[in-house]
């Protein structure tokens, strides 16, 4: 088993123009393309992702984002002797090619992180950072940004205030 290179292609419109959508994309659906390089659920994620969106307007969170992928890469590898899915080398090759990630960074800015604090009551920290960079680009990009996600939880709050695109790990 191999480990997917993140590479996304700048997706056009009918009139080749690149859509105006910002898309935030969370650590959950990043897992899943790494996860399953090979399989159904990792080349679905890659796919829609691509549709969804170009490379220059992806966005992911500067140090949060890699984190949690280390942290979902590594629960992976400690299920291995249940489910030999992902050896070290394979991790060891996903973590060290996050640095290519054809996306663009956000920083955790004060305003962001008071938000974040407003939403403790309906969801983690780390679903609410999502959020908060979302809200952000919506207002940069007179509200043209979304939410991407493989978390069925984040995506079916109700408390979420921006648009979500939820990943299926089928064709549901």
């Amino acid at each position: 088993m191999t480990i997917a290179t993140l590479s996304l292609r700048c997706v056009r419109t009918a009139n080749d123009q690149t859509p105006d959508v910002h898309v935030v994309v969370d650590a959950s659906l990043l897992a899943g393309t790494l996860v399953d390089v090979h399989g159904a659920i990792g080349r679905r994620y890659r796919e829609q992702l691509t549709r969804l969106v170009g490379h220059d307007r992806a966005y992911v969170m500067r140090t949060l984002t890699k984190l949690e992928v280390a942290a979902a890469l590594r629960n992976q590898v400690l299920e291995a002797d249940r489910d030999p899915v992902l050896t070290d080398e394979h991790c060891d090759r996903a973590i060290r090619s996050m640095a290519s990630w054809p996306f663009q960074r956000i920083e955790l800015t004060q305003p962001m992180l008071v938000r974040v604090w407003e939403m403790r009551n309906s969801m983690t920290p780390y679903d609410a950072m999502y959020v908060a960079a979302t809200e952000q680009l919506m207002n940069e990009h007179d509200g043209n940004a979304i939410l991407a996600t493989a978390d069925g939880r984040l995506a079916a709050s109700p408390v979420v205030s921006v648009p979500v695109q939820r990943f299926w790990p089928d064709d549901s």
